[in-house]
């Protein structure tokens, strides 16, 4: 065999026997995130922070935040009952992003918020097999779930100066991660809530209260004696059963 000839051959062989590069392929991927028993986060109120990152070597791929609204109501607390049921609307709160990938990758979502709430902050991830080219995007994509409410004290004001002898009025809102409020007839009803307050004096045992739902402002409340002096350390507790949900805020006065 010639040597042209040979050369030529030579390099047919290792053309047809050593694969090339593996061309990425662009996958589209979006998550979604829904506070537990209510609706989507996102937006003015109910950010969400998304890191997807690969589960093997821990690299992030990207990040971002949701946006959106909070959906559609009828939607997602009836048709999202039933197995495997579309709850997601085209304005529904998401984080949308694309993927090179040039083969399969096990790859980390971790949601967290709303970052709007430091106090009802919460985390969840969740992994999944992300193949080159196949989009996660059907239905409502890639859905994961925040437990928790949030309570917000409205008074008293942290760490104010009160004289003993007086009534101190503690005032707390509570809503569903997304912000939907709890009301007698609405979804979210008050009736399923239970919201405690819990008071200590100087590091001393606990004092227990009942929060009492007022309609007229959508705020829990009650008056405290404020009947010796100290630091006084309170911490607000909501519980809603039904859906598991909790959440918890503090803060603190002296009284003189």
């Amino acid at each position: 065999m010639h040597f042209p000839i040979r050369v030529a051959w030579c390099l047919l062989l290792v053309c047809a026997g050593v694969a090339g590069p593996a061309h990425a392929e662009r996958t589209d991927v979006e998550v979604r995130v829904l506070a537990r028993g209510a609706k989507f986060l996102g937006g003015y109120t109910a950010r969400v922070r998304v890191v997807l990152s690969d589960a093997d070597t821990g690299e992030i791929l990207v990040r971002g935040q949701t946006s959106g609204s909070t959906g559609d109501t009828r939607l997602i607390m009836d048709a999202g009952r039933k197995p495997g049921g579309k709850v997601s609307t085209a304005d529904s709160a998401l984080f949308r992003t694309t993927l090179d990938l040039d083969g399969p990758r096990r790859v980390t979502a971790s949601v967290t918020g709303p970052l709007g709430q430091p106090q009802a902050i919460t985390t969840a991830t969740s992994t999944q097999w992300i193949l080159p080219g196949r989009h996660l995007t059907a239905g409502d994509g890639w859905l994961l779930e925040l437990p928790g409410l949030i309570v917000d004290l409205a008074s008293p004001v942290a760490y104010q100066w009160i004289k003993t002898g007086t009534n101190v009025p503690v005032r707390a809102g509570v809503t569903m991660l997304c912000g939907c409020t709890i009301s007698a007839q609405g979804p979210w009803r008050v009736a399923d809530t239970e919201v405690e307050l819990h008071v200590t004096v100087d590091g001393g045992a606990p004092r227990r209260y009942p929060l009492r739902f007022d309609p007229d402002s959508g705020l829990f409340g009650a008056d405290i004696p404020a009947d010796q002096p100290g630091l006084h350390e309170l911490e607000v507790r909501a519980w809603m059963g039904p859906s598991n949900n909790a959440g918890v805020a503090r803060t603190a006065f002296f009284v003189q």
